[in-house]
C-alpha cells in the first residue's frame, strides 16, 4: 500500500513572514536593477548617510578668517557683515541673528540720534559686563534691549507708560513699578527718548537712582550739584521708629530699605558735581561726550571699586594734552579695573604699559 504524503499545516504568522521576505527580496532586486540601469555605483556616498550636517552654507553660518579680517579693517565696531559672495537672494533674518547690522555713518555723525546713543552706550549695556558692574543681588535681565531680540511684554508696557504719562504722573505711579523695571525703563529711554529732568526725578525718587543705576542724557537732563549729598542725607534721616515697627519679612521694610548706587552714566551732559560726592559703591562709571574736561586724578580715592570706566568720545582727550593726561593717570590705583573704554581716543604703547602695569590680568581696552 503506497504511503500517502501528508502536509503539515503552517502557522498563519509563518506564512505572513514568508510573504514579507519574498516582497523584500523583490524590492531589493528592483532597486539594484534600477541602479544598474542608471549606472550608479554600488556603494552609497557617505554624506547621504549623515543626518546631522548643516543645511545652510558653512560660510554663511561661520564667516571665514579672511572675511573677519576684512570686516575688522573696514568696520569701526565689532559688528560682522554677511559674505557678499553667497549666491541667491538675501537670507531670512532668522538665519543671521548672530551678526548685528552695521550702523550707518550718517547716523553716527548725529550725536543726538538714537543710533549714536545706542552705539555709545553699547559698552555699559553689554551683557558680558553685567556681572562685573552689578552685584549678584541686582537684576541683570534686560533681554528686550539686545540687538535683534523681541521686546518683552514688560518693556512694551513700560513704553506705553512712558509715552502716555507726564513727569508728575510718573511720580504718582512710581511706587507701583518695581525697581528693576524702572531700571529697564531708564535704559530704554536713554536710547530711544531721553528722560527730561522732571521724568528722571520721578523715576529715581528719593533714592536718586533705579535699582542701583543712574543714567543722565543731555541736553535733556542734568544732575544737580547736590544730588549725591541729598541722597546721603535722605538715608540718614530715615526714622528709626518706622524700622522698629516693621518686621524683618514685611513688604514695607523691603521697599523702604535704600539700595546703593553701583552704576553712573553721563552722556552729553556736563559734570556739575564734585567727584568727592560720589558714593564709594560705584563699580561702573561712564563719562561719554562730556563737554568740559574732567579731573579724574583723585577718582581712585573716592571710587576704589570701579571695574568699568568708559571715557569714550570726549574731545578733550583727543589732543596731545589729552594723551598726556591718560598716560600720566594713576591707573595702578584702580585695582579692580577690568574694562576701559577709550573709543575715539588714540591708544599709545605708553598708555598700554601704564594701564596694565603691575596687574596679573590685562585690562580689556575698548577703542
Amino acid at each position: 500500500m503506497p504511503l500517502q504524503q501528508r502536509t503539515i499545516p503552517q502557522d498563519a504568522s509563518e506564512t505572513s513572514r514568508q510573504v514579507n521576505n519574498i516582497l523584500r527580496n523583490l524590492r531589493g532586486e528592483h532597486f539594484r536593477h534600477s541602479r544598474n540601469v542608471q549606472r550608479v555605483p554600488a556603494s552609497l556616498p557617505a554624506p547621504l548617510h549623515v543626518n546631522n550636517l548643516p543645511t545652510l552654507p558653512i560660510s554663511l553660518i561661520y564667516p571665514s578668517a579672511e572675511d573677519g579680517r576684512r570686516n575688522a579693517a573696514t568696520a569701526s565696531g565689532h559688528h560682522s557683515t554677511r559674505p557678499v559672495w553667497v549666491a541667491g537672494p538675501d537670507p531670512p533674518r532668522s538665519w543671521t541673528t548672530l551678526s548685528s547690522p552695521k550702523i550707518k555713518e550718517a547716523d553716527l555723525a548725529d550725536i543726538n540720534s538714537p543710533a549714536w546713543r545706542k552705539h555709545a552706550l553699547d559698552l555699559v549695556f553689554s551683557p558680558s559686563n553685567a556681572m562685573s558692574v552689578h552685584p549678584p543681588g541686582t537684576s541683570a535681565s534686560l533681554r528686550g534691549l539686545q540687538t535683534g531680540g523681541f521686546p518683552t511684554l514688560a518693556l512694551l508696557s513700560l513704553h506705553v507708560i512712558r509715552m502716555e504719562c507726564s513727569g508728575y504722573e510718573l511720580a504718582e505711579i512710581r511706587p507701583y513699578i518695581p525697581p528693576h523695571l524702572r531700571r529697564v525703563l531708564m535704559r530704554h529711554s536713554a536710547i530711544n527718548c531721553p528722560l527730561s529732568q522732571i521724568e528722571l526725578n520721578a523715576i529715581c525718587g528719593e533714592e536718586g537712582h533705579a535699582d542701583g543705576e543712574l543714567i543722565v542724557v543731555g541736553p535733556h537732563a542734568t544732575l544737580r550739584n547736590d544730588h549725591f549729598r541729598r541722597i546721603h542725607s535722605s538715608r540718614e534721616s530715615v526714622p528709626e521708629e518706622c524700622a522698629a515697627e516693621s518686621t524683618w519679612d514685611s513688604l514695607a521694610t523691603q521697599e523702604s530699605e535704600p539700595s546703593a548706587l553701583f552704576s553712573l552714566t553721563l552722556l552729553s551732559t556736563p559734570l556739575t558735581f564734585a567727584l568727592s560726592d560720589l558714593p564709594p559703591t560705584i563699580t561702573c562709571l561712564t563719562l561719554i561726550n562730556i563737554p568740559k574736561p574732567v579731573s579724574l586724578q583723585r577718582l581712585p580715592s573716592y571710587c576704589p571699586l570701579v571695574s568699568l570706566l568708559d571715557l569714550s568720545y570726549n574731545t578733550w582727550l583727543v589732543p596731545v594734552s589729552g594723551e598726556k593726561l591718560l598716560e600720566n593717570y594713576p591707573w595702578t590705583k584702580l585695582r579692580y579695573l577690568k574694562v576701559l573704554g577709550l573709543r575715539g581716543c588714540r591708544i599709545t604703547s605708553t598708555l598700554l604699559s601704564q594701564v596694565n602695569g603691575g596687574r596679573w590680568d590685562d585690562v580689556d581696552i575698548i577703542h
